[in-house]
């Protein structure tokens, strides 16, 4: 019995395709059939360089030798990303994100694995439990920052689930505020009425930018930060990503989660080409297409472009738009090179 009941805890990798998913025949969580949380285990901190682009350094909060041999600089800024529901730390999404940095070069990159904490098919516990995640990250951070690394250089991302961490991380940070944070497609179900204090918010950094791809389903289809854009209107089906498209290119099985996963995409992909993704503010989707933007505001300040992703203008606020293409390279914009 005691062996049955260790195998119902155990978190279990699956394969969709190529891509690693999380599973478990029993949750972790507060509840009394839950599998009890363990935050240092569960949670993991994991550091890439361009020396170790493969084989992560695991760093463990308090413990100063892990942060000495993840070789973290400290004038850098440094990135930190967090998957989504099922995925892990070496899922499709963390990987693009983790390449395009270290192809671009010039930060640390720190990938946050909580999968036993999301594993499918527990999407209520996994709820529940970003706000767990979110206070340990908050407590890595201020860990971070008692090291000598500044907060002012941190830049929190996240995915889905991972978006409502990022912004459960900034309302329990002690130690000030976060720079920016970027939500890629924030969760939408069991977050759509929680308020303020219940999502990503504005409040959560100083600078809060939000890409929105699956509008209305896994995604939030209203703004939440201070800059939100709406890649071709922000809702599904995103281009390419039909299924007759998908089913010419042997991509059916990324038909659920395609628009979701066009955030991660589109973000990765601004990162190797920061000027790609160019927007204008409008009052809504039918503006932009209708090419009326300039013609919703007043002041010349908010007719020109701007650029989604990385390059993010981070005085601007609003509502933007843009089109993409419907397969990589997403960006209309000619490939830039740092």
């Amino acid at each position: 019995m005691v062996a049955l009941g260790m195998m119902a805890c155990m978190t279990f990798t699956l394969f969709w395709g190529k891509n690693p998913y999380s599973a478990t025949m029993k949750p972790r969580g507060r509840c009394e059939s839950c599998c009890p949380i363990d935050e240092k285990e569960d949670i993991a901190f994991f550091s890439y360089s361009r020396n170790n682009p493969y084989r992560p350094k695991r760093i463990y909060i308090g413990n100063d030798v892990s942060l000495y041999k993840a070789n973290m600089m400290r004038n850098l800024t440094t990135v930190i990303y967090v998957h989504g529901f099922t995925e892990q730390g070496n899922s499709k999404g963390a990987e693009t994100i983790k390449k395009a940095y270290l192809h671009r070069g010039g930060v640390n990159i720190i990938i946050v694995d909580w999968s036993p904490l999301c594993a499918f098919p527990w999407y209520s516990h996994a709820v529940l439990n970003t706000r767990v995640a979110a206070r340990y990250l908050a407590r890595f951070i201020e860990y971070l920052v008692s090291r000598k690394f500044k907060l002012s250089k941190i830049h929190l991302i996240g995915f889905s689930l991972g978006a409502e961490i990022a912004g459960f991380t900034g309302k329990n940070l002690k130690i000030g505020q976060l720079p920016r944070i970027t939500g890629l497609d924030p969760a939408f179900p069991l977050y759509m009425w929680t308020g303020k204090m219940g999502h990503l918010a504005p409040s959560d950094a100083e600078f809060v930018d939000v890409i929105h791809t699956d509008g209305g389903v896994f995604g939030f289809p209203v703004a939440l930060g201070h800059a939100d854009f709406f890649p071709n209107g922000g809702f599904p089906l995103q281009p390419g990503c039909t299924f007759p498209e998908l089913f010419k290119r042997r991509l059916i099985s990324r038909f659920m989660a395609c628009s979701h996963d066009r955030a991660w995409e589109y973000f990765a992909e601004s990162v190797i080409n920061p000027v790609g993704f160019p927007s204008l503010r409008c009052l809504n989707y039918q503006s932009f297409t209708d090419g009326t933007c300039f013609k919703d505001f007043a002041y010349a300040e908010d007719q020109r472009i701007q650029y989604m992703g990385l390059a993010v203008n981070k005085q601007i606020k609003g509502n933007f738009y843009l089109a993409t293409k419907p397969k990589a390279p997403f960006a209309y914009n000619k490939l830039y090179k740092p």
